[in-house]
């Protein structure tokens, strides 16, 4: 009986000019088309399992709506989940919350926004976790989607505050 174990992952890049090319972050790992379209006249483009496109044959850092490219953007420790109305099980417009809540976020804490208990997108604990339910929002700390919320039935601002 052999076993291989697991391997662990900590490398976390960050935006940045490298050797192959630039190295662009992805808000929730999403770009629009025509912001595909614009990055892919600067070089061949590579995806990177950290929700980051590198430009290789690129020697500049390209700055183009839709891409984060600042290395401190609080939007590289946010995760959101589809939300509503695209997701059934969604209580709550995910994404513009996370986009709100993010400058908010302490320096090098994670974020995650559900739109409810199931944590489709983040399935790990984060920091702080912001679920939609029918009463309001929730906030967990230190937990998963699932885990029983520290506070319940906030606002928007009740939950900038809570932060």
């Amino acid at each position: 009986d052999h076993t291989t174990p697991r391997q662990s992952q900590s490398f976390a890049p960050k935006p940045a000019q490298t050797a192959q090319g630039p190295l662009v972050g992805l808000a929730f790992g999403q770009l629009k088309a025509d912001t595909l379209a614009a990055l892919s006249a600067h070089g061949a483009l590579r995806l990177t399992p950290w929700r980051m496109l590198l430009v290789e044959t690129s020697n500049e850092l390209i700055d183009i709506e839709g891409l984060i490219t600042d290395p401190a953007d609080p939007l590289l420790n946010t995760t959101a989940c589809i939300g509503a109305p695209r997701c059934a099980q969604g209580r709550i417009e995910t994404r513009t919350l996370a986009r709100s809540l993010a400058p908010h976020i302490p320096v090098g804490q994670t974020l995650h926004v559900s739109g409810c208990t199931k944590g489709c997108a983040y399935p790990k604990p984060a920091d702080l976790t912001v679920i939609g339910t029918p009463e309001g929002l929730s906030l967990i700390r230190n937990g998963r989607a699932s885990d029983t919320p520290t506070q319940t039935g906030l606002s928007a601002d009740q939950l900038i505050k809570a932060i």
